[in-house]
């Protein structure tokens, strides 16, 4: 018998899928941020920040400055950075406490990959503050009364500080097997917040974020904080520490090693762009700004007034005007009788914000009002307003022991919405006898004789306290005028001098 071979038929060469050396790194990163970013802590700051914004929308009432609310969205995203750190830490060291090492060590990848891939898994973090940034910054920006300019470096910064700490909790995975490591990490950085945040000069730069000496606002071109340099900073410090942790860990790669030394050099040049400071000429126009602003503002009149402001805050004029006409209808007096200007100011300070720790100088004939408004500014604003169209002085400051007093409290008092129940709150801050209203150049103190009539004519009908007002003005503003007088006009009882009334130092 004999036997046929067959030849087997050829089979069909199909080529083979692209070698992907990356794929499975991006698999794992992928895996890991899912579970990072369901990490308890994780989520749990995610939570916290979003109630915090959530409420802030509920209760905030001054009105957005933009060049203030962009550098206020870094605050939230450094406390979830902190928890990154702590959810990436125990990623990392996952396999160690489990004692599962040498199981990854029969893996296609190698230990270095594997870092990789964690390095990676705090990206999507980093992306999710990012659009957190992003909404929050569009709601205020959206809000009615929003002046100034943003900094898109700025609005980067809280991502960037995400990603870094995550980054820095990947590192100390690999570097040290201490479970106390990461915590003892995030202490470390609130007390590098502390110190150098408030540190003087560029050096506070080097801290993740820069907390702003000031409480106001400048106008976005004398700001001058270098957020771009800070931004570089971040990212550069973030990516020099993964390459030499992936270095570390066997990935001496061509591709990390030029990384590596790019991320190196960013970094350098971002720490010498922000530890310069600012330069002269924007010093030169601070102490302008501060001390004679009429060449950076612009005015605009309404009627006898003229209404001066930096550029970007000239939309709330409007909103100036209405408490200017409200104070003199309340008092009677024609808008035409006392032409004044209305001029705003800033504290002269060092800083990129604007604090009340150096009162800006008055000139006479002019009022007051600051960079902020909303809240109760207003009320404020109305205090500096009446103190001109009583005392015709808005630079007299010191406590009116007489029937002015009475009269300019009252006056700022009825030109707000609910007046009477501003004033009382704005006096639970106060300590001392009398009471304090504040107002923009200097506060108008009262003393409990002035507080007492003044909270007598909150008990009457408002209508009828105006008319009394605007009947007896000549008597009640003259300078010889008492705080008897004051009462007996007004219609309600004159209280006791007590010896705390006498140790003021009347003007």
């Amino acid at each position: 018998m004999t036997l046929l071979a067959r030849r087997p038929a050829p089979v069909p060469h199909t080529p083979s899928a692209p070698h992907r050396p990356y794929g499975p790194v991006l698999a794992l990163a992928a895996v890991e941020a899912r579970r990072l970013l369901r990490h308890p802590l994780v989520l749990l700051a995610l939570t916290g920040h979003v109630a915090l914004l959530l409420r802030r929308a509920l209760t905030g009432s001054d009105y957005p400055v933009l060049q203030v609310t962009d550098r206020e969205t870094q605050y939230g995203p450094t406390l979830i950075g902190l928890a990154v750190l702590l959810a990436a830490n125990a990623a990392v060291a996952r396999s160690r406490r489990h004692g599962t090492d040498a199981q990854f060590g029969v893996l296609v990848l190698p230990v270095w990959r594997r870092t990789a891939a964690h390095l990676l898994s705090v990206l999507p973090a980093a992306l999710v503050v990012a659009a957190l940034v992003a909404g929050e910054f569009a709601r205020e920006a959206l809000r009615p009364g929003a002046v100034g300019h943003a900094s898109v470096a700025e609005l980067a910064t809280g991502p960037a500080v995400v990603a870094l700490l995550g980054v820095t909790g990947v590192a100390l995975g690999r570097a040290v097997r201490s479970p106390l490591a990461a915590p003892l990490a995030v202490v470390g950085v609130l007390a590098l917040l502390l110190g150098l945040a408030t540190a003087s000069g560029g050096g506070r730069w080097l801290a993740p974020i820069a907390f702003d000496e000031g409480t106001g606002a400048l106008p976005s071109e004398l700001v001058g904080r270098p957020a771009g340099w800070h931004v570089l900073y971040l990212a550069g410090l973030a990516t020099v520490l993964g390459a030499v942790v992936v270095r570390v860990g066997g990935g001496r790669t061509r591709l990390v090693t030029a990384v590596a030394a790019v991320a190196s050099a960013a970094t350098l040049a971002g720490c010498a762009g922000q530890v310069m400071g600012p330069d002269d000429g924007l010093v030169a126009a601070r102490e302008r700004a501060a001390h004679d602003p009429a060449d950076q503002q612009e005015c605009v009149g309404r009627g006898p007034v003229t209404y001066c402001a930096f550029p970007e805050f000239l939309p709330w004029t409007d909103e100036w005007a209405g408490v200017v006409e409200q104070v003199f209808a309340e008092s009677g007096t024609p808008l035409g009788d006392h032409p004044f200007t209305v001029r705003q100011r800033i504290a002269g300070e060092v800083g990129t914000g604007s604090s009340g720790g150096e009162e800006p100088a008055v000139s006479p004939g002019e009022v007051t009002v600051g960079t902020a408004w909303g809240g109760v500014r207003d009320l404020e604003f109305a205090a500096g307003v009446a103190r001109e169209v009583v005392v015709r002085n808005g630079t007299t400051a010191g406590v009116y022991c007489d029937a002015r007093a009475v009269v300019i409290a009252w006056l700022a008092v009825s030109a707000v919405p609910d007046g009477p129940a501003r004033f009382e709150s704005s006096q639970e801050r106060q300590f001392g006898g009398g009471a304090v209203l504040q107002a923009p150049g200097a506060a108008v103190p009262l003393r409990d004789r002035e507080t007492a009539v003044v909270r007598a004519l909150f008990d009457l009908p408002a209508d009828g306290v105006g008319e009394r007002v605007r009947a007896h003005w000549a008597e009640l503003t003259a300078p010889g005028a008492s705080t008897d007088d004051a009462a007996r006009l007004l219609g309600v009882p004159a209280p006791a001098e007590t010896d705390a009334d006498r140790e003021w130092a009347c003007v």
